[in-house]
């Protein structure tokens, strides 16, 4: 069994817990927060996003966090649990679909997204020049693509998804973490062009991965931290920001 085969047993064994961190209000306010502040340099281009591909979707959390900045979401995962709750999660929304694939998938509908998102999702993948090559193939020609990824460059973070490996069943030990670089190589595979970097994540991040309790306390922690990271992400010397939890990279496709 390869490492994706054994993320894929694991999403589907905890789906139901996973969902929880898009239905509890802590962990929700912060996931939306990272998504909208990741966004906004293209939503400067394009207020309207038009049709949004999110791979790795989980139970489709975007969709609902950005309802109003879309025309079409469209989530793949290769985790059928995650997919049943993904549609239940999002119950009554037209604009969302969902389907159960890999994204290396030849089967899915081609040239249909005007932005790809991939929030979390690489580091769970293998064959990753393949990955991008069906991403090129999904994506309309000059598309955006965001991806937000877990990065290696703070040696104390490192750390504590290390030991969290160890004390969590539901974190997968096998993950990866990328550097800027890694990800420059990697789109380049794809002829991704006009390529930005940042990086977020510095106090909210263990409330949009963690439901903590009592939600009462968590809530306005919550809060208080997504403030925090938004303030960090325009004001904080770039020296510094690799101090975060995770590297933001966009880019557009080959028009």
């Amino acid at each position: 069994m390869t490492r994706e085969q054994r993320d894929k047993t694991l999403f589907n064994r905890i789906a139901s817990k996973y969902a929880r961190k898009d239905s509890s209000v802590s962990s929700a306010l912060a996931r939306k927060n990272k998504l909208i502040s990741v966004l906004k340099p293209v939503l400067a281009v394009r207020p309207n996003l038009g049709t949004i591909v999110d791979i790795g979707c989980g139970v489709g959390g975007p969709a609902k966090y950005l309802v109003g900045y879309y025309e079409r979401y469209i989530g793949i995962d290769y985790s059928e649990e995650l997919i049943e709750a993904a549609k239940i999660f999002n119950l009554g929304n037209p604009k969302a679909e969902f389907i159960a694939a890999s994204i290396k998938s030849k089967d899915l509908s081609q040239n249909v997204a005007d932005v790809v998102l991939s929030d979390g999702a690489l580091h769970h993948m293998t064959e990753l020049d393949v990955v991008m090559e069906s991403l090129a193939r999904i994506a309309k020609p000059g598309a955006f693509v965001v991806v937000i990824e877990p990065q290696n460059a703070n040696p104390l973070i490192r750390g504590m998804r290390w030991l969290r490996g160890f004390l969590d069943s539901t974190y997968s030990r096998e993950q990866i973490f990328f550097s800027q670089g890694d990800l420059r190589n990697l789109f380049s595979v794809a002829g991704i062009t006009d390529l930005s970097f940042d990086y977020q994540g510095f106090f909210s991040t263990p409330f949009a991965e963690v439901v903590m309790a009592p939600q009462a306390l968590a809530i306005p922690f919550s809060r208080l931290a997504s403030s925090m990271d938004r303030w960090l992400q325009i004001n904080l010397p770039a020296v510094m920001k690799k101090f975060s939890f995770n590297i933001v990279a966009i880019g557009r496709f080959p028009k």
